[in-house]
């Protein structure tokens, strides 16, 4: 088996580099799930495994990581710097999209929105919107 640096075509390489990355982001979101369960009042994460199987999948998890690493090194897969300017911007869109597509005038998909309660519920919607729009970067 060869163990020096294997050169693949950019095309290839950039492919190995998208898919190890993303892999990469699942990896660490299966940690943290499995480390820092979340709670809060719309979500939730159940712990539903044994102590046994998370440290089982956390060894897997660390292993499968240096994995990657030295298979990144072997091919040549470059390493994405992702801007936390821009993860926060994008999370924010999306924020902004999911609350206004919910707003009492776009909910006619569902039936039609009971007229006594639309000024509160938009005035809530463009309330936790505002709150929102106040995240920085």
């Amino acid at each position: 088996m060869n163990q020096g640096k294997i050169k693949l075509t950019e095309n290839h390489r950039r492919s190995l580099t998208s898919a190890l990355m993303m892999i990469e982001q699942m990896l660490a979101e299966m940690e943290d799930a499995i480390v820092n369960l979340r709670e809060g009042c719309c979500y939730a994460v159940e712990n539903d495994i044994s102590s046994e199987a998370a440290r089982h999948n956390l060894e897997v998890i660390r292993e499968a990581r240096e994995k990657l690493c030295i298979l990144a090194g072997k091919y040549g897969a470059g390493k994405y710097n992702q801007s936390l300017r821009k993860i926060i911007n994008a999370k924010k869109t999306r924020i902004w999209e999911i609350l206004s597509d919910i707003k009492s005038k776009k909910s006619k998909g569902f039936g039609e929105f009971p007229k006594e309660l639309v000024k509160e519920y938009d005035s809530d919607i463009e309330e936790l919107l505002s709150l929102t729009e106040k995240i920085e970067y």
